[in-house]
């Protein structure tokens, strides 16, 4: 599997003309092109259903009015939208403000919305797999950027993950040859998860490590907003961690 330049690599997309939306103040009626950086990807299999699926995290935006001139661009109340697409179906990780619902469950492409939607992908180039963590020290003094393959698995349930993304922060110490990775948004599977959908198996999760053959993942999930020993409220941030075996392999743009 590639590693992709995630500086070039997007989900792209022409929308039809749409009429029917009556929400207020509301897009302009006329269709629309879309270019959405892509922040992330995932590979999950599962061994017993033989089934075997590609991700796509998207960069993060506002919920918004299109092309309006009255300074009604952003929705209010406001919201993120930020989604995990596949090529038959997608999930949004984004709440409204206003939204009291649980996450969100994945729902199939409406394909009749869409005169396009493709992922339109760029490979590493001359991408030169970094073998030791010295290796790793020394590159991350480069300029050139280093994408990371991680591999996480379930024995019991006989699936596993690869989990790809950009290296944004990366600590080295060449010195005694070691590294510390911190970085995220990318898409965390949750390989013991019972839906049925594997792109529901999908969390946002950042990931801190500095050993090859280890990470530690903290998803974003309701977490609980407690004032004198009673919950008020909750607000979703990074609050979950697991920590697991996982097999990191770093790549560097040559």
């Amino acid at each position: 599997m590639d590693p992709l330049d995630y500086g070039r690599s997007y989900l792209v997309w022409t929308t039809q003309r749409d009429t029917s939306d009556s929400r207020k103040p509301g897009h302009m009626p006329w269709l629309n092109n879309v270019r959405i950086l892509l922040d992330a990807r995932a590979w999950v299999e599962d061994d017993v259903t033989q089934q075997r699926d590609e991700f796509f995290l998207i960069a993060p935006c506002r919920r918004e009015w299109m092309y309006r001139d009255d300074d009604q661009t952003i929705q209010q109340p406001g919201g993120e939208y930020r989604m995990a697409w596949s090529r038959t179906r997608a999930l949004n990780f984004g709440r409204a403000m206003n939204d009291a619902t649980p996450r969100s469950r994945s729902v199939p492409i409406n394909r009749a919305r869409f005169l396009r939607l493709d992922f339109d992908l760029s490979a590493l180039p001359r991408a030169r797999r970094l073998a030791t963590d010295l290796e790793i020290a020394q590159a991350t003094q480069t300029r050139e950027p280093i994408v990371v393959q991680t591999e996480i698995w379930d024995t019991a349930r006989r699936r596993r993950a690869v989990l790809e993304y950009p290296a944004k922060t990366l600590s080295h110490i060449e010195e005694r040859g070691r590294f510390q990775m911190d970085t995220g948004p990318l898409l965390w599977a949750d390989l013991a998860s019972d839906e049925p959908e594997p792109i529901d198996w999908l969390w946002l999760a950042h990931t801190v490590y500095n050993r090859l053959d280890r990470a530690q993942f903290v998803r974003r999930a309701p977490a609980p907003v407690v004032r004198d020993g009673r919950e008020v409220g909750q607000v979703d941030d990074y609050s979950v961690f697991h920590a697991q075996d996982a097999r990191h392999t770093f790549f560097v743009a040559g």
